[in-house]
């Protein structure tokens, strides 16, 4: 877990983020450090105690709010509570409850009511409410619900429950009102690489070449590779391939109609002692008869839920539905008694709410192709849209079933009109956001795209955006670094000059291997060649024409900038490298990746390496020596010393115009005498350097003499000055 505090807008730690991958938190201009359960609320201060847990879908929210109250009850956490109350907002009693008597999982009324007076004669002193599940609650929450009480900004001393605190836990699509509320976020992030090998040897039961061959069949697939992470994709993915015949899902829809398919064949072998195959559920006359209706019902309370915005249904929701109760035999759906009357209510709820999304998805793949854009036009506000939307991508390719369209040539009608029409409303939307706000829908955009792998609407979609896609600020997994990769790619080779600004995106040395392998799915190179084993620069210089990369302000990491540096070194269209505050190390050891890069590019002018750590310039100046299309170069605040100059002034030979080394306080007056000797006779294009602010004496009396000697020698004049 990660937890964010202070606006900042400085590097992630290097060493953290390199061990861990990052969810779909939004705001990502937050300190973000590593926490312990058990400090969650140790740093909290005057402010009132309400975390927000946030996590991507299947990353543990649930099992952690359990985990937290079984850790209070056995007197491990939290011991400065005399009560625990764990509430799932899924209940549809929740809804109703108007006093705290009505969340309390008492046996009788009375006993409920004693418990209600206790804690509101403390102000709620001494009780943690544990929320669990803000994202399957209504939106339409009644005005005197108990649960506003508990949540409201307005909270004051006089309120009767200021003395509470509360935990919350909800997926990030669903919690922006909260966040002004609370006193401290925190994003569960799933497994880390090692923790991912860990988990599988255990299910494994410690056999390590299971666990290799598992891990080699994940990673010829970059989709399921890059969701894996999240704990409940890993789980499903070791049961497929605990199964029969060892198949592993081949996308990360195919991961959930893995378990619609595993759920749907127990059920007819061990509640109908059939052993019919499933057949595929994306198309319902494909099934066996025995399962054919219940699967049709399931997809249609799973829409409505959607439609609703409902995780839990009743005997009544049901009945309204003219579906029978029998479904829940299949497995997917589970009823659930509720805590909270004591097991009298029973309602019903899918196994997990990906799972419902995916069956929603199915239903509206099933209507007309003017039935499912007016359905998604009806969604676009609802916080789940994305998700379904991205199902329905993988299920359909966006391609449309009108049988006057399908006759004809797909070049000519790649997707219905109306999917042009609801694809423009999303880029619009984005669009018209400010600068700073993430652009989340619109990732979510080019999630569907790398579901639906149609390069036609990729390139559609490119148009829109006038070839400049900007995710600045927008928190990036490593699903959506692999789909933003295939999309640059795909659309970089039908346009001169895209752009891909991925400032401030959390990316990792992960996310930046999932960047660049997500540029193999283009269509343009060979797809009977697996991903595993090609040489990563060649796909780019077959596939690509980005003209400029900006991944500043992400923890790519020395390992991060060996993957980029091999990809771009032979790439011909790259004009502008951005690596601002990248969490690099160049040193003796591990700058080579940079002398490749600027040894064999041809057509980078631009880099910035500017708020990385700079211990030496020696690979740097190298590559400087060779480079022939370099203009401006900036190691601003990189830690240089009077060394790296005299190191990097050995380079100093080509035809660059700007160089930047700004904010490096341990370069002396020395270290520019030894740079100036050198420019009275080199750079011949130089016009412009910015230095070290303490250096302001420089300027009228190293620099000058240095021009005077430029002057003579036919060279032009230097433009000296400080960084502002």
């Amino acid at each position: 877990m990660i937890q964010k505090e202070k606006i900042q807008r400085g590097r992630i730690d290097d060493e953290f983020v390199r061990l861990s991958i990052t969810g779909k938190i939004d705001d990502i201009l937050l300190q973000k450090t590593p926490v312990n359960l058990t400090n969650i609320f140790s740093e909290i201060g005057n402010r009132r105690n309400f975390v927000l847990i946030e996590g991507a879908p299947g990353s543990g929210k649930s099992t952690l709010a359990l985990h937290i109250c079984q850790e209070w009850a056995e007197g491990k956490l939290f011991q400065e509570f005399d009560i625990a109350i764990l509430v799932k907002l899924r209940d549809p009693l929740v809804r109703k409850a108007i006093t705290i008597s009505d969340l309390l999982p008492c046996t009788n009324k009375a006993m409920a009511n004693e418990t209600e007076t206790a804690i509101m004669s403390l102000y709620g002193k001494g009780v943690l409410w544990v929320l669990d599940g803000w994202d399957e609650l209504p939106s339409d929450l009644p005005r005197d619900s108990i649960i506003n009480k508990l949540i409201r900004p307005d909270m004051s001393r006089e309120s009767p429950l200021h003395e509470s605190a509360v935990i919350v836990t909800s997926r990030p699509s669903s919690s922006a009102k909260l966040h002004p509320r609370v006193s401290s976020r925190v994003e569960v992030l799933g497994f880390t690489p090692h923790e991912l090998e860990q988990y599988f040897k255990e299910c494994l039961k410690g056999d390590s070449q299971a666990v290799q061959t598992l891990l080699e069949r994940i990673r010829e697939n970059p989709a399921v590779e890059g969701s894996c992470y999240l704990p409940l994709n890993a789980s499903i993915v070791v049961n497929c391939f605990l199964s029969d015949n060892h198949s592993l899902p081949t996308s990360n829809h195919g991961i959930f109609i893995s378990v619609v398919q595993s759920s749907l064949k127990r059920y007819l072998q061990e509640k109908l002692g059939k052993t019919t195959p499933v057949g595929d559920i994306t198309s319902p006359d494909s099934l066996p008869s025995e399962i054919r209706t219940e699967t049709v019902q399931m997809c249609q309370l799973a829409y409505h839920g959607i439609e609703k915005n409902k995780a839990t249904f009743t005997d009544n929701d049901l009945a309204a539905l003219r579906i029978t109760k029998e479904i829940s035999n299949v497995g997917l759906l589970q009823t659930v008694p509720s805590i909270i009357s004591d097991g009298h209510l029973v309602y019903y709820c899918f196994l997990h709410l990906s799972i419902q999304e995916l069956l929603a998805a199915i239903h509206i793949s099933l209507m007309s192709p003017k039935q499912q854009i007016s359905v998604f036009q009806k969604l676009f506000g609802n916080p789940r849209f994305s998700a379904v939307f991205q199902f329905y991508a993988g299920i359909t390719k966006l391609s449309t079933s009108r049988p006057i369209l399908s006759k004809l040539p797909r070049f000519l009608c790649p997707v219905p009109a109306t999917v042009f029409d609801l694809v423009r409303k999303v880029v619009k939307t984005e669009k018209e956001k400010k600068y700073f706000e993430p652009k989340i829908l619109l990732l979510s955009l080019i999630n569907c795209l790398y579901e639906a792998e149609d390069s036609r609407l990729c390139v559609f979609v490119a148009n829109l955006l006038n070839h400049n896609l900007d995710l600045d600020r927008t928190t990036m997994n490593p699903i959506d670094c692999l789909s933003v990769g295939y999309f640059a790619s795909v659309c970089s080779n039908s346009s001169n000059g895209f752009t891909l600004s991925l400032s401030n995106c959390s990316i990792g040395d992960q996310g930046c291997k999932f960047l660049v392998r997500g540029l193999s799915k283009c269509p343009n190179s060979n797809n009977d060649i697996p991903t595993k084993g090609i040489h990563i620069a060649e796909i780019i210089e077959n596939t690509s024409s980005i003209s400029k990369l900006d991944l500043s302000y992400n923890a790519i990491g020395n390992n991060g900038l060996c993957t980029l540096c091999e990809a771009l070194s032979t790439n011909t269209s790259l004009k502008t490298l951005n690596l601002r505050n990248c969490s690099l190390t160049i040193s003796d050891d591990n700058g080579a990746a940079l002398y490749q890069l600027l040894n064999t590019n041809n057509s980078l002018e631009y880099l910035n390496l500017s708020d990385n750590t700079v211990t030496s310039c020696r690979h740097i100046a190298a590559g400087l020596a060779v480079n022939k299309t370099l203009r401006r170069l900036d190691l601003g605040n990189c830690k240089l010393t009077d060394q790296s100059i005299e190191e990097l002034s050995t380079g100093l030979i080509n035809k660059i115009k700007a160089l930047q080394i700004w904010g490096n306080t341990s370069i002396t007056e020395d270290g520019m005498k030894t740079l100036a000797r050198h420019l009275t006779t080199h750079c011949s294009e130089l016009t412009r350097l910015l230095i070290p602010d303490h250096l302001i004496s420089c300027i009228k009396t190293v620099f000058r003499d240095t021009n005077k000697e430029r002057k003579r020698n036919g060279l032009p004049e230097i433009n000296v000055h400080l960084f502002v």
